[in-house]
């Protein structure tokens, strides 16, 4: 008598966390939250809903910066200083002439309220999109040729996307800072224990960089590779700290030198 084989039931396959669960997770269970990453197929949603939170609060909290006189005139200050500094340069080079220099002056008096709105607005509109493509790249390169990782670019992109979330409450916490101290350089960082900073001071820059919510972020980011990798984390902390300290000496040390 024949009998009918039996079929071992199809294992189910990973179904994606809530996206209230993953909010949650974040901050409180991040290995879990990558875990399902990595099981599930991709889901654009974990990097298209924290941007565009991201995005939201970041252009609210920009309206309430440049809504404060106090902060508006600050940044409108440091603009014209920047701009100063940059025909001194020139004139200096030979590059320009003092008519030249002083007619882009007048120029830049008129637009630069305007300008300052726009370059803010946009900070907070465009910015999360290069963190977001430009990180997924870095840390993708990063898995592929140390860690020879074989995830998609995309799976990583999600890694980077979920940490907005940190992000927005770090927009929130620097905004309430700035305004309740009534200056445009308090952050959750060292730099709070400076007075008078200032942004030509190469120690000061690396002080503001020293910030709470950067090394909670990288720390979340490398739970994150490390689910997606299925690499030791301490591995992949060291690997990612290292680029965020090249990075870092790189932003203070040679893009200042270049303004």
């Amino acid at each position: 008598m024949n009998e009918t084989p039996i079929q071992a039931p199809e294992a189910e396959q990973e179904k994606p966390m809530s996206f209230s669960d993953k909010l949650v997770g974040v901050f409180s269970s991040p290995a879990e939250v990558y875990d399902n990453v990595r099981q599930t197929p991709p889901t654009s949603s974990n990097w298209v809903i924290p941007t565009l939170i991201l995005i939201v609060v970041g252009v609210i909290m920009a309206y309430l910066i440049t809504s404060n006189p106090t902060l508006s005139d600050q940044m409108k200050r440091m603009a014209s200083e920047q701009m100063e500094k940059g025909l001194t340069k020139q004139l200096a080079a030979g590059k320009i002439t003092q008519e030249q220099a002083n007619q882009a002056r007048d120029q830049m008096s008129g637009f630069g309220a305007t300008g300052t709105l726009i370059f803010t607005y946009a900070s907070a509109a465009l910015g999360p999109f290069f963190a977001l493509f430009l990180g997924g790249l870095v840390f993708w390169l990063l898995g592929k040729g140390a860690m020879k990782a074989t995830s998609p670019y995309m799976k990583v992109v999600e890694v980077v996307g979920l940490t907005f979330f940190i992000a927005t409450l770090e927009s929130i916490v620097t905004t309430i800072l700035a305004i309740g101290m009534n200056t445009m350089f308090a952050s959750p960082s060292l730099a709070l224990l400076i007075s008078d900073f200032s942004i030509e001071n190469k120690m000061h820059l690396l002080a503001a960089s020293v910030n709470v919510f950067t090394f909670w972020t990288l720390g979340v980011t490398s739970i994150g590779l490390s689910r997606l990798f299925q690499k030791d984390l301490p591995k992949v902390l060291v690997l990612v700290f290292a680029l965020w300290i090249l990075w870092t000496l790189f932003k203070v040390f040679v893009l200042t030198a270049l303004r």
